[in-house]
């Protein structure tokens, strides 16, 4: 596994920089579809099948931008 860092947006349009988990053989690629999970204030966050982000300790959905 590979992190990278990548901003994303809340469901307030708030941006943050997070970590980004994605799979080694696609760190090269800006696909998003490969992303693990990514980890916000210290929770790693799964995507819904719609590559959301929703946050169990905060309530907060993600968007990769």
């Amino acid at each position: 596994m590979f992190k990278q860092t990548l901003s994303v947006k809340d469901q307030f349009g708030v941006k943050h920089a997070i970590q980004a988990t994605v799979d080694h053989e696609s760190a090269n690629t800006q696909s998003h579809l490969n992303i693990k999970h990514i980890t916000v204030d210290g929770e790693d966050i799964r995507p819904s099948f719609e590559m959301l982000f929703q946050s169990t300790l905060s309530g907060k959905i993600f968007k990769i931008i």
